[in-house]
């Protein structure tokens, strides 16, 4: 009998655990809905002068839209949105006059100089940086014979993220995108080397993509795309938008064994390398790779010399890839709330 009631008391405990959980994962956050605004500034009447004290105030477990809305100015901070701190919207004034900077190169689970680990989360109108690769005296990446570190200048890992009007900036690895469904709209991000890169289930929609080579001898990689399983749903679409920059890249390179890039509509400068895209460890296992580029135009659009395990997607194919279809089937994206900047 004690036996009998030990089993039926760790099941009650392990259904309560799942029901915990799956409310965590449809948490909607009052719909469109912001119940509070958190003002933060350098000056003036704001309540705060950092970004981190305004998510540290933020009530935990909280279930309703709040907005921080961050004045113009730089912001030389780590900001970190905690697991139990979801429905967080970080409004900036713009990406040219809201900037939140710091500089760290250590492991890539903890160099970000912004990491968000809640779900539901919206940012619009703020350059994310990483200043460890860059001269401070110059602004500008360092060149050849300087040591490039990895150095992130986001790392996202929950669910339900939206980016609009948002910068990255760094050199190596600037955009983790670790875990979860993450809508980008209108981005500018910049690196040379495995810049857009993680497990996330991702799409990426008009954003510019820029490279900033450091020799025209040496080319770089936009993604490292981490899909480690043939039944993973994650990868990355990039729908539109425009790779630039200088010297020479590749697409994507192949950090895990089924990793999945898909390019459409995009417009090509001349940067991208012949052959695009690289096995990396994977080399004679690349059935497994599923990376296309589907209708893309442009100078480096011109897939003649590209690898030969590049996958050609039709039409139909091409569906599983919007918005609706890719990370958008609960409808989530429609239900944000209206976003400025």
């Amino acid at each position: 009998m004690r036996e009998l009631f030990s089993r039926m008391m760790s099941f009650l405990l392990v259904l309560f655990i799942s029901c915990f959980f799956c409310l965590g994962e449809t948490i909607d956050c009052g719909g469109d809905n912001v119940t509070e605004t958190i003002i933060v500034g350098k000056e003036g009447k704001a309540a705060f002068r950092t970004v981190q004290e305004a998510i540290d105030s933020v009530k935990t477990n909280n279930d309703q839209w709040v907005k921080i809305h961050i004045q113009a100015g730089l912001y030389i901070e780590r900001v970190t949105i905690p697991t139990e701190k979801p429905c967080i919207i970080l409004e900036g004034e713009g990406n040219s006059t809201t900037t939140i900077s710091y500089s760290d190169h250590r492991s890539i689970n903890n160099n970000s100089t912004f990491t968000s680990l809640s779900s539901n989360v919206i940012a619009s109108g703020i350059t994310f940086k990483n200043s460890y690769n860059v001269d401070i005296k110059t602004y500008k990446s360092y060149y050849m014979g300087s040591r490039i570190e990895p150095a992130n200048a986001v790392r996202l890992h929950g669910d339900k993220y939206f980016f609009y009007n948002c910068s990255f900036l760094g050199y190596q690895d600037t955009l983790y995108d670790q875990y979860g469904r993450h809508y980008f709209k209108d981005c500018y991000i910049q690196g040379e080397v495995d810049f857009i890169y993680g497990s996330g289930q991702s799409y990426y929609e008009n954003c510019w993509i820029n490279v900033v080579g450091r020799s025209p001898n040496l080319a770089g990689f936009v993604t490292a795309q981490g899909r480690s399983s043939r039944d993973d749903p994650d990868g990355f679409v990039f729908e539109g938008g425009f790779l630039i920059g200088n010297g020479k890249v590749n697409l994507g390179r192949a950090w895990s064994p089924y990793s999945r890039v898909i390019f459409h509509k995009t417009y090509f400068s001349s940067i991208v390398t012949p052959q695009g895209w690289n096995a990396w460890h994977y080399v004679g296992n690349e059935n497994g790779l599923t990376y296309a580029e589907v209708d893309c135009e442009g100078p480096g659009a011109d897939t003649s010399k590209r690898v030969s395990w590049l996958k050609k997607l039709n039409n139909s194919e091409m569906k599983a890839f919007s918005l609706t279809s890719f990370i958008n089937n609960d409808g989530w994206v429609d239900n944000l709330p209206k976003i400025s900047s």
